[in-house]
């Protein structure tokens, strides 16, 4: 977060900076979302007249990726529209139309009716990136063809397998004064809760500008409540600026309000208008209403439940990391950045919708678990704000009218779906419910099969992969209303999948049995489709919908999955086994990771298998924990196993996805296995349960579990019912565990891996078990990625070198690929001692390296938990050129 924004969040009550104003709307053409696609080269395709009626068909905003292993690709794009004369005269006065093509990867040459019009980048050897770079070109009148088809060809370059114009918007406007002339609103309250408003106008051209500001504060429900009108001028000059200061407004009766201005330029009459909602209430609060239970029970009986987060502490490692999840990440939210498109849409970025969503769902889990009286203030007035800026006709998203339902729209509202369903159940709070209620009637009536609805394939990006995975909400949204019309609308998503046009989500599993054949391989949101189908299918107990969740897990865990619990390069599945695991691979996607955890909790929630599980614990130990970082709560997007994680604070996908993730964590760590409580997780913790036994009797428990896990397998866990009474405990054994021993009472119970123990006897308050296993070292290979080399699995954690930690024994020992170490069997207790002071954890493990001291000293590699390395901005290393001594 730079300094500015930061400085916004804290002393200015929900200021909102507007900066790009909004074009009439009726002055807009949309381009048509299908265009004619080719990859090769040819110069005479920009021309209008050539026949491109032998060319593929292809939708805009949808990635491409090319599988061929060909790289410095070219590829065009022809786009038809026919330009109404109804834009001339508005276009004569604006000296000009603007073409927005949003983003292209890599490098364009954008041609209109044969002319061309603009450039982005530049091609080898010159070659200039500027693949994130929005294109917008101006279209000079005498090129244009009135009422009739006008040809955009675009020749596209990428010297990478990606390429093509992945993400919008697409239109055509007249140029108007705002697009060289600024708009900065500012609001500012006083201590008596009134408040102020500031119009900044800045010129970025040379054309003077004169005309008027009508400011005017209104109700929700559009009631003017203040108004006033201001002249304003600009002088000709590129820089120059000017200001309007407007009266303080004392708030009647309401807390929330469109604040906003029309300014019209007094040559041409041109207005642009433009609102923001304001809370003038930062203390707001919601009350906690009483807990709400699903309407619609599912059909598949829970193998596993998790205990409430509530009735649930956690201490030890993932206690730590939990409490800087809340004090790093969430309590220092950029609540500007994560709101302001929906206080003023459209929204700054295509995504920027998806944020707050993801941002309340994960707030409300960890009020629930730690009831924190900051984020549940915080919580409340995003909420508030978020319910407020819904349309009445239930649009929630951040996008403006000619651009509804494109590229991440729908997305925006799945996540929005996430965000209020979370605070609902958490809370209780009605009007969250009822917002979900309208987005979902508005989903169900725009899009499906009968007339006059759209097709949800061409709603979204990924081959329509991002926007059906709105079905994972939506069953949701169904269990908590019993809304049939909701479950009709999921199963219309799975008829969709199977369109023509559509991802084969099922059919391709079924019939080739890999996930790089369905859709485009774009694994976040492929991923996503999977946790939807798997609670439709916990909800329905249609057992069809199984089968290509497992064939997906199956083909993920053999040939797609790192051994830190995280998958994809570039974001999309790649080849089998092919697991390249550098900066430069963009691996391991925050995004990815955590949606990976869902999909196994799903599965492991329908089955009870702990194979499902310890993907879950592998996970959470290694890529989730490691994708932020524990000083700063700060996320890497990608997180490599070698080289520094690249640690940003800024917001994207995944500095909001993986802050969702840890805040998963208390789903796992302590639940009930065919209603029976299950230690899951050895972590020191404190857990509350209730009980009925089998003779009917209600029992409270308590259970505390003391341990300095993961450095040592050692632990005692308290079991404290209400009153004496015969019931069975289960202890998982961990996959990665030997000899795991139970003693309570004197009466041992040995474990093997991957094993349950039950242990049914009678229990009174203070009874303890004494448990007991060790947590070996094991070498793991780098496969065809990285062959010759091994990394170290500690228990549940991967270790990494850090160089920060081992600077003298780099300069001896560069563990360059070519060269390989012999050392010394790990087997080395934890060093606290080798951690620098304000490191956070208490794992360092020595790795001794074979035969060669220096002085009386036997040289040695410092490891340290994958999840805590590079903390310090240290390069790390997973996989190293290491030989097991014999």
């Amino acid at each position: 977060m730079n300094s500015f924004s930061f400085f916004l969040r804290c002393i200015f009550p929900l200021l909102i900076i507007l900066t790009t104003p909004i074009l009439g709307q009726s002055q807009i053409v949309a381009l048509p979302k299908e265009c004619k696609f080719k990859v090769a080269d040819d110069m005479s395709w920009a021309s209008p007249s050539f026949n491109d009626n032998s060319w593929e068909s292809r939708l805009l905003g949808t990635s491409r990726q090319d599988t061929s292993g060909k790289r410095d690709l070219f590829v065009w794009y022809r786009i038809k529209v026919i330009v109404p004369s109804s834009l001339k005269k508005p276009g004569e006065l604006g000296k000009g139309l603007r073409l927005n093509l949003g983003k292209i990867d890599d490098v364009d040459f954008t041609f209109f009716n044969g002319k061309l019009v603009g450039q982005t980048g530049s091609l080898p050897p010159e070659y200039i990136s500027k693949f994130q770079a929005d294109r917008v070109y101006n279209i000079p009148l005498d090129i244009v063809e009135w009422d009739k088809e006008n040809v955009i060809a675009v020749r596209v370059f990428s010297p990478d397998p990606w390429v093509g114009m992945y993400e919008g918007p697409y239109k055509l406007g007249p140029l108007q004064w705002s697009d060289s002339i600024a708009v900065e609103q500012s609001i500012t309250q006083t201590q008596n809760s009134s408040f102020g408003t500031t119009v900044k106008l800045r010129n970025n051209g040379n054309n003077p500008f004169e005309g008027t500001i009508r400011y005017s504060v209104t109700d929700t429900k559009n009631n003017e409540l203040f108004t006033e009108t201001k002249p304003i001028k600009i002088q000709p000059m590129k820089g120059a600026e000017n200001e309007v200061v407007f009266s303080n407004y004392q708030p009647v009766n309401n807390n929330i309000f469109k604040v906003g201005y029309t300014i019209t330029e007094n040559a041409t009459g041109i207005a642009v208008e433009k609102y923001q909602l304001y809370l003038s209430d930062r203390q707001l609060k919601i009350v906690v209403e009483k807990e709400p239970v699903p309407v619609i029970q599912n059909k598949i009986k829970d193998a596993f439940t998790s205990i409430r987060f509530q009735d649930q502490q956690q201490q030890g490692y993932l206690g730590k990391r939990l409490n800087k999840n809340l004090a790093e990440r969430l309590l220092k939210l950029d609540e500007v950045g994560t709101l302001d498109g929906y206080l003023e849409r459209p929204g700054h970025h295509p995504w920027a919708g998806e944020h707050i969503g993801k941002y309340l769902e994960t707030a409300s889990n960890v009020w629930r678990n730690t009831g924190d009286e900051g984020l549940k203030m915080q919580m409340d007035r995003l909420m508030y704000q978020l319910v407020h800026a819904q349309l009445p006709d239930g649009y929630l998203g951040t996008y403006t009218p000619e651009d509804y339902w494109t590229s991440w729209d729908v997305w925006s509202h799945k996540y929005n779906l996430y965000g209020l369903l979370g605070y609902y159940k958490a809370t209780g709070y009605q009007p969250a419910l009822d917002a979900c209620k309208k987005m979902g009637d508005l989903l169900c009536k725009t899009f499906g099969n009968k007339p006059g609805q759209l097709d949800i394939i061409l709603a979204g990006t990924h081959i329509g992969m991002a926007s059906t995975s709105v079905l994972d909400p939506m069953v949701e949204l169904y269990k908590y209303t019993g809304d049939k019309k909701y479950l009709d609308f999921c199963y219309y998503i799975l008829e969709a999948w199977e369109q023509k046009n559509g991802p084969k989500i099922i059919s391709a599993l079924l019939t080739k049995g890999k996930v790089t054949a369905v859709g485009n391989g774009k694994a976040y949101e492929m991923l996503s489709t999977f946790v939807g189908l798997a609670n439709l299918y916990r909800t329905t107990g249609d057992e069809a919908m199984l089968k290509p969740l497992f064939i997906a897990w199956n083909d993920i865990v053999k040939n797609q999955l790192y051994v830190t619990g995280t998958t994809s390069s570039h974001e999309y599945f790649q080849a089998d086994d092919y697991l390249p695991a550098g900066r430069d691979a963009n691996m391991g996607e925050g995004c990815v990771t955590t949606t990976w955890i869902q999909f196994n909790q799903q599965l492991f929630e329908i089955t009870g298998d702990l194979k499902y599980f310890d993907q879950i614990e592998l996970s959470v130990y290694n890529h989730l924990l490691a994708a932020e970082n524990p000083q700063t709560g700060c996320v890497s997007y990608y997180t490599p196993l070698m080289g520094a994680k690249p640690y940003t604070c800024y917001i994207t996908c995944c500095q909001s996805s993986v802050p969702r993730g840890i805040a998963m964590v208390p789903y796992f760590t302590f639940g009930n296995i065919k209603e029976v409580p299950t230690v899951m997780m050895y972590e020191p913790a404190t857990y509350k349960e209730t009980i009925t036994t089998k003779n009917k009797k209600t029992v409270r428990l308590s259970f505390k579990v003391e341990s300095n896990f993961p450095e040592s397998g050692k632990a005692t866990i308290s079991v404290s019912p209400s009153e004496n009474a015969t019931f069975p405990v289960t202890l998982r054994v961990p996959t990665w565990c030997q000899s795991f021993t139970a003693v309570i009472n004197g009466k041992s119970y040995m474990g093997t891996s991957k094993q349950l123990i039950v242990i049914n006897r009678s229990w009174k308050a203070g009874d303890k078990i004494k448990v007991l296993f060790q947590i070996p070292f094991k070498m793991l290979s780098g496969g065809k990625s990285y062959p010759n080399q091994m990394a170290i699995q500690r228990g549940p954690q991967v270790l990494a070198l850090d160089s920060t930690l081992n600077k003298e024994v780099l300069r001896i020992f560069s563990l360059n690929a070519d060269k390989g170490v012999v050392i010394d069997k790990p087997a080395g207790a934890n060093a606290p001692g080798l951690l620098p002071a304000g490191w956070i954890g208490q794992q360092a493990y020595p790795l001794s390296i074979a035969g060669i001291k220096n002085g009386d000293k036997k040289q040695q590699f410092v490891l340290v938990p994958f999840a805590d390395a590079s903390q310090t901005g240290g390069s790390m290393k997973v996989w190293m050129p290491l030989i097991l001594k014999k």
